[in-house]
């Protein structure tokens, strides 16, 4: 059983190292396609449980836009990475945590997330003026309901490095449908609301920005979206996993000179589809 783990544990790391030189290095938008892994760690199988550590790891594709509030899109290898120690600590491509409460309903505790910015990149470029906006560090609470097959979701963070000091929040929902014994479908919809000093980091233009004029924005809803994902279950250990993400920029941030330019759009779309492993 220890050799197993050891095993585990050690291709783990090896298709990590492999894989993150190439994909976590992008700088597209880190999504991560269904349910928080902080809710799903809760319904995976017992055998599953038995281990310190669960989770998924998926090699597949992703559709981003460039940034936040891009008008393009790429294509590019993506890696999928979820894990859940003994259901406290976890894991989702750019969040980290851990679940100080639980009850029979509810799930609560503390999240950190690393939030891409927009720079070094063609399509800004394109326009002078359009500022760069570096990767930002997030922290703050989050707190998680389910009952049956629904689930709904609230994270709130607190900008911690220099590119802003605004709060965001984040609610979701959703429900499993549970087509038959290997596939699932997961619709989602969801509402991100920010402070003016995250929006101001993410859709303002500061004076003498070249081809756009100053803009300053207050604080609001600034997007909504609807997500499907769907699971397919090849066998114990392995499954295809997709989702398609579509978001309508909202309010201060569809107004941004940025979002109505050429190179901007008030619709974005996120995407993967992969190989999933089952650990």
């Amino acid at each position: 059983m220890a050799h197993d783990r050891h095993c585990r544990y050690g291709l783990i790391a090896c298709l990590l190292m492999c894989a993150s030189g190439a994909v976590f290095a992008q700088d597209g938008r880190l999504t991560s396609p269904g349910k928080p892994v902080y809710v799903e760690s809760s319904e995976i199988e017992e055998d599953r449980k038995r281990d310190d550590w669960s989770g998924q790891l998926g090699l597949g594709y992703s559709l981003a836009p460039d940034f936040l509030g891009a008008d393009h899109h790429g294509l590019e290898p993506a890696v999928l990475f979820r894990a859940s120690w003994r259901d406290k600590i976890f894991i989702e491509n750019n969040k980290i945590g851990s679940v100080l409460h639980t009850s029979r309903f509810l799930k609560a505790g503390v999240i950190g997330r690393w939030n891409l910015g927009r720079k070094d990149d063609l399509t800004l470029r394109q326009a002078t003026g359009a500022e760069e906006v570096n990767d930002a560090f997030e922290v703050g609470l989050f707190a998680a309901g389910s009952l049956y097959k629904f689930f709904l979701t609230a994270e709130l963070y607190q900008g911690l490095s220099s590119v802003h000091k605004g709060v965001n929040m984040e609610l979701e929902g959703g429900y499993t449908f549970e087509l038959n014994s290997r596939l699932k479908l997961t619709p989602i919809l969801g509402a991100h609301w920010a402070s003016k000093d995250f929006m101001q980091a993410f859709f303002g233009v500061e004076d003498g920005s070249g081809d756009f004029a100053p803009y300053r924005t207050g604080a609001g809803i600034y997007e909504l979206y609807g997500e499907a994902s769907a699971e397919l279950r090849l066998d114990r250990n392995w499954l295809l996993k997709s989702s398609m993400r579509l978001t309508q920029l909202k309010n201060g941030a569809a107004r941004s000179p940025i979002v109505r330019s050429d190179i901007g759009s008030r619709y974005q779309v996120t995407g993967y589809v992969g190989l999933v492993w089952l650990f």
